[in-house]
C-alpha cells in the first residue's frame, strides 16, 4: 500500500536544523523548479523523512504492545539503536542478549524480528554479522507542493526569556523559525514483507517468515499506527509551543500487489489522481499478476477526476477512511496467504 498527501501546515516548527546565535532555523532543502526561462534552484521549509519514520516507528511500538505483538523496551521508550552491535544489544537489548549468535546469521535475524515488531517493519542492521534487514516502510520528505510554492513562507518569529531583575542581563532574545506551506507527501508499506525472514530465504534456511497470522497482526498494527500519526499530525518538534494549524487537504492511496508497491504520483498539482491512475492502468497491462485499488479523499473538490478508469476508484469523506478501506484490501490479500 502507497499513499500521496496534499496538507496545508501553518505556523509550524517540526523539523529544525541547527542553532545559529540566538536562532533555531528550520530545516531547508534544495528544489529543482521549472519557469518560463528554465529550470531554477530555491530553497523551501522541508520537513524530513528521517524525522517523519522516528514518530512513525514510536506510534508503531505502541501500537503493536497494546496489541500483545513483542517490542523491546527501548523502542516503546522511543529510541531505535537497532541491535547495531554486540556492545548495543549487551548494554540496551536484554530481550535477545543471550539469542543472538553473530555464527548463525539466519538465527540471529529470526531472534530479532521476532523480539522487535518495529526492527521487523522499519528494518536493522546488526553489524557484527552482518545481518542487514531494509526497511518495509518509506518516507518521503515532506517538501511544498510545487503549485503551491510560491506561498511558502519561514519566518523567525521573537520569544524573551523574562526574569525579575533585567540588570542582571539574565533575560534574552530568542528567534525561532516558523514554515507555513502547502506540503505534499508520500508514503510506502510493503505489507507483503513484513515477518520474512530474507537472510534465511537467501541462505535456503527454513522456516523463511514468522507466519501469515503474525504477519497479518503486524501489519494491522502499521496501520493503526499511520492512521493515528497522519490522522493527528503526531510528529516532529516544538510541537509543545508550535504546535501547527493543519488541514488534510487531499491524500489518494493505492492498494497494489505485484513485484513492487505501486506509488502514487506525488501531490504536487491538482492533476496527481488522474497522473496516478492513468500510470497504474498502463502497469495493470504490462506486469503480470498486479491487482490494485485506489482511494482518495478531497475536501476541497479541486482534484482532477480520472477519466473512463479501468481501475476501481473509490471516493471517500476523510483520510482515515481511506487508509481504513486501502488497508482492509491489503489485508485481505494478506490473509489468502495462509
Amino acid at each position: 500500500m502507497a499513499l500521496s498527501a496534499r496538507l496545508i501546515v501553518n505556523l509550524e516548527s517540526l523539523n529544525m536544523a541547527e542553532s545559529v546565535g540566538n536562532i533555531t532555523k528550520h530545516r531547508r532543502a534544495p528544489v529543482v523548479m521549472e519557469t518560463g526561462q528554465g529550470y531554477r534552484i530555491v530553497y523551501v521549509p522541508v520537513i524530513s523523512g528521517m524525522s517523519l519514520a522516528h514518530h512513525y516507528q514510536h506510534i508503531l511500538a505502541r501500537a503493536a504492545y497494546e496489541r500483545g505483538l513483542q517490542v523491546t523496551r527501548m523502542s516503546l521508550e522511543g529510541y531505535f539503536l537497532k541491535f547495531a552491535n554486540d556492545d548495543i544489544i549487551r548494554n540496551y537489548y536484554p530481550e535477545v542478549e543471550d539469542k543472538v549468535n553473530k555464527s548463525d546469521l539466519c538465527g540471529t535475524e529470526k531472534t530479532i524480528v521476532e523480539a522487535d515488531v518495529v526492527a521487523d517493519i522499519g528494518g536493522f542492521l546488526y553489524t557484527n554479522g552482518p545481518v542487514k534487514r531494509t526497511s518495509r516502510f518509506s518516507f518521503s520528505y515532506m517538501m511544498p507542493a510545487l503549485d503551491a510554492i510560491n506561498a511558502t513562507a519561514v519566518q523567525p518569529q521573537l520569544h524573551v526569556r523574562y526574569t525579575p531583575k533585567p540588570e542582571r542581563r539574565e533575560q534574552a532574545l530568542i528567534y525561532v523559525d516558523n514554515a507555513s506551506a502547502v506540503y505534499t507527501m508520500s508514503f510506502i508499506l510493503e505489507a507483503s514483507e513484513v515477518s520474512i525472514l530474507n537472510v534465511c530465504k537467501a541462505l535456503g534456511q527454513e522456516p523463511f517468515d514468522l507466519g501469515t497470522e503474525e504477519r497479518v497482526k503486524r501489519v494491522e498494527a502499521a496501520l493503526e499506527a499511520l492512521i493515528a500519526m497522519l490522522g493527528n499530525m503526531v510528529f516532529g518538534a516544538k510541537r509543545s509551543r508550535s504546535l501547527p494549524q493543519w488541514k488534510v487537504e487531499s491524500v489518494v492511496a493505492v492498494a497494489s500487489t505485484g513485484i513492487t508497491p505501486f506509488t502514487p504520483s506525488p501531490g504536487h498539482s491538482r492533476s496527481y489522481l488522474a497522473d496516478t491512475v492513468k500510470r497504474l492502468e498502463a502497469q495493470l497491462d504490462m506486469i503480470n499478476g498486479m491487482e490494485a485499488e485506489v482511494h482518495y479523499y478531497d475536501a476541497t473538490g479541486k482534484l482532477e477526476s480520472p477519466e473512463k478508469a479501468k481501475v476501481t476508484v473509490t471516493d471517500h469523506s476523510s483520510l482515515e477512511e481511506v487508509l481504513k478501506a486501502a488497508g482492509s484490501w491489503v489485508l485481505g490479500k494478506l490473509k489468502q496467504q495462509s
